[in-house]
This record gives C-alpha cells, sequence and structure tokens, in this order.
C-alpha cells in the first residue's frame, strides 16, 4: 500500500520520470521522420547555404581555376632494330642442326620499352627547361622534384596493348599543348638514337679487336702451313681429311660466333642478365660438341682428329683446319664490321608518329559542373549533419538539466 502511494506521489511530483517509464522506444521510420522535420523547418538555411556555396565555388573555378588543354600524340615503334646483335643471334641457328643442338637455345631477349626513355628524368627536366614549366606551374625552378610531381601530373605517357605509344600533355595554351606532346617524341628519338649508337660503338670496337686477333691468327695458321708442306713435300689434303677440317671449321666458327654473342650481351644487357646466361650455357655445349668431335672417333673416320702423333696427314688436316677456321671467321667479321660501321653513323627514329598531337579547341579540364554539383552537395550534407548534431545537443542538454533538476528535488 505504502509502495502503491510512494509510485503515485512520484508520478505527480516528477512528470518526466513517468514519461520515460512510459513512453514507447522511437523507431527509425520514426527517427527519419524527425530528421525530415528537422531539415524541413531549417530549410531557409539549407537553401541559403547550399547557394552560397554554388555561388562561391562557381566564382572560384571560374576566376581562379584556369583551362587546361589535352593535346595526344599517337606512334609506333619500328617493326625490328636490325642491329649487329640480331643479326648474330639469328645466323648462328642455321648450322647447329648438322652438330646435335637444334634443340639448344638462348632464349629470346626483347628490347627495352621506349617508355624507359619517354619516362626518364632526363626527359622530364629537359621538358621543364624548354617550355619553362616552373612558371606555368608557379613552383620555384630550384624545386625540381616538385616541378617533376606536377609534370607527372600534367604529362601521361602509355604503351597501349596494341603496342603503339600514347602522349598526351596538358598545358593553358593549346599550341603549347599539342607542341609540348609532340617534343616528347622528338626527343625519344634523339635520346634513343644516342643509346643506339654508343651500343653500336661498343659493338665495333669489339669486332675490331676480334678481327684484328684473327688476322695475326691465320697469320700464323698460313705460315705453319706452309712450312709443314715444304717441310714433308705435301701440297693436297685427302678428301675425307679435307671434309673433315671443314666440318670441324664450322663447327668452330659457330663457337666463335657464340663467343661473340656472349660478349655482346654481356656488354649490353651486363654479365648477371638472364639472357647472358643463357648465352653461356650455349656457348658450354658448343664447347662440348667441339671437344668431342676433336677428341672422339667418329667425324674423321675411325681415328680421332686430336690423335694425330707423327702422322704427317692428321697434322696436314689439323693445320688446314686453322686456315679454314680464320679464314671462315675474317669473312664472318668484315660484314658485321660494316653493318656495325652504319650503325653508328645512321639516325634512325626509334618511334614513328602516325597521328601528331593538333591544337585542341576544347578545354579538358576543370569540369566546372562538377565542382560546383560536388562542392553544392558537399555543403547540403555537412549543413544537414550540423542541424541534426546541433537538435541532439541541445536535446541532451535539455534532459541533463532535467536530470539534475530532479535530483535536486529528490
Amino acid at each position: 500500500m505504502n509502495t502503491e502511494r510512494l509510485a503515485e506521489s512520484n508520478s505527480s511530483t516528477h512528470p518526466h520520470t513517468a514519461e520515460r517509464l512510459t513512453a514507447p522506444a522511437p523507431t527509425p521510420l520514426h527517427d527519419a521522420l524527425r530528421v525530415l522535420a528537422l531539415l524541413v523547418s531549417q530549410r531557409r538555411l539549407l537553401m541559403w547555404s547550399v547557394i552560397l556555396s554554388a555561388v562561391l565555388s562557381a566564382g572560384i573555378s571560374w576566376f581562379f581555376l584556369p583551362n587546361w588543354y589535352a593535346a595526344t600524340v599517337n606512334a609506333l615503334p619500328p617493326r625490328r632494330t636490325g642491329s649487329v646483335l640480331d643479326g648474330l643471334s639469328g645466323s648462328i641457328s642455321s648450322t647447329l642442326k648438322d652438330f646435335g643442338l637444334t634443340k639448344l637455345s638462348g632464349g629470346k631477349v626483347d628490347g627495352y620499352s621506349h617508355l624507359v626513355i619517354l619516362q626518364s628524368r632526363r626527359m622530364q627536366d629537359t621538358l621543364i627547361q624548354l617550355f619553362q614549366l616552373a612558371k606555368l606551374y608557379d613552383i620555384d625552378s630550384t624545386k625540381q622534384t616538385d616541378l617533376r610531381k606536377e609534370l607527372d601530373e600534367h604529362l601521361s605517357i602509355a604503351q597501349e596493348t596494341e603496342g603503339n605509344y600514347t602522349v598526351t600533355a596538358w598545358h593553358t595554351d593549346p599550341h603549347e599543348a599539342a607542341r609540348m606532346a609532340n617534343k616528347v617524341i622528338e626527343l625519344g628519338n634523339l635520346f634513343a638514337n644516342e643509346i643506339f649508337q654508343a651500343e653500336a660503338r661498343a659493338n665495333r670496337q669489339l669486332l675490331e679487336r676480334r678481327f684484328k686477333t684473327d688476322e695475326q691468327n691465320l697469320f700464323q695458321a698460313r705460315d705453319s702451313l706452309l712450312k709443314f708442306s715444304k717441310k714433308y713435300k705435301l701440297y693436297s689434303p685427302l678428301d675425307q681429311a679435307k671434309a673433315a677440317a671443314s666440318a670441324l671449321a664450322d663447327l668452330r666458327v659457330q663457337r666463335y660466333k657464340q663467343e661473340l654473342a656472349t660478349e655482346m650481351y654481356a656488354t649490353t644487357y651486363g654479365a648477371n642478365d638472364p639472357a647472358t646466361q643463357a648465352q653461356r650455357k650455349l656457348l658450354a655445349n658448343l664447347q662440348a660438341q667441339e671437344e668431342r668431335a676433336f677428341s672422339q672417333p667418329g667425324l674423321a673416320g675411325e681415328f680421332a682428329i686430336g690423335n694425330v702423333g707423327s702422322d704427317v696427314a692428321l697434322e696436314y688436316m689439323r693445320l688446314y683446319t686453322d686456315v679454314e677456321v680464320f679464314t671462315k671467321i675474317k669473312t664472318l667479321l668484315l660484314p658485321m664490321m660494316e653493318q656495325a660501321v652504319q650503325d653508328e653513323q645512321r639516325m634512325m627514329p626509334a618511334l614513328y608518329v602516325l597521328d601528331p598531337a593538333v591544337a585542341p579547341d576544347k578545354k579538358d579540364r576543370p569540369k566546372r559542373s562538377l565542382i560546383v554539383l560536388g562542392t553544392t552537395f558537399g555543403t547540403f550534407v555537412l549543413v544537414a549533419l550540423y542541424i541534426v548534431l546541433r537538435e541532439r545537443w541541445l536535446s541532451l542538454r535539455e534532459r541533463y538539466r532535467a536530470i539534475v533538476a530532479e535530483q535536486q528535488v529528490l
């Protein structure tokens, strides 16, 4: 009985407590309607905030954001470079089938992508200097790192799946945008030719050294053969010896080609490159094949070429083989030296322009309509969030004051 009276007394004295005990729990629909009603009640604040943000964003984007124009150039790489190294690698496999080495391969080695040159630091620094991009980007000319980062945002270089290269440049002047895109291809061809000529120069110097050594060996082999022929009165080799000498000479020439190819790969790609290691493996197989042909019976009949002993015919065959080898090597090196000299002197474009860049007639950015719409929507969301949070804060503050008042009454 006393408990019921106490409850009635509390209900009559503290109506807020009774409301909290009897009020139903709010539903999500109820909360959504309350927020909608709150926003409708503050519609003027929302409307003026959205209008003000739209006007400010439109004014800022129109008067303070310059127009950027994009120009694109489309270029194609040549179908084949035709370097000395390519010619040497392609000529080796044609005679290997005679010696059971057709399944050996050094692997296919592709050249570097032209993106290495087009996206190089040298390319970036040259463009920054030629087009005075420090003034365009409003960046101190001594801050090269910041200038390169800004240039990366205004220069797009890509290699498409079809194999062509596209270069897109952005500039506030449409004619300068087209000139910058075309200049990238022009500079890329210039840098690529410098690299190609340096490679050809290194190959030419290597071939000249090997040619001089081969000439000395050829003179020594001819002199030894002449002395041997005079001593034993032997001036014509046997047919079997000649055939064996020619076959062994071909095998040694292939080994010599592979040695030259291995040195060129090491000079061009480095000693630890997988392609260079593959060429060394192929060279080791050629050397083993030559050793078997020289030291085991089969190529020259029932005797081994290396076991000449005091036999005059076999000694003659060995000397004759040396002359054949160095003569064929000299014949091989002469056209390669001529090609290396031509490669060093020629200027061959690395990329051929298919679609040159032209001055665009429309800006590419900024997208002012998207800026205004994004700013307006963002302002609406922020102001609506502010209204909801402000109302929530006021409600919590009133509840807190009511609880404090109840505690003081109790």
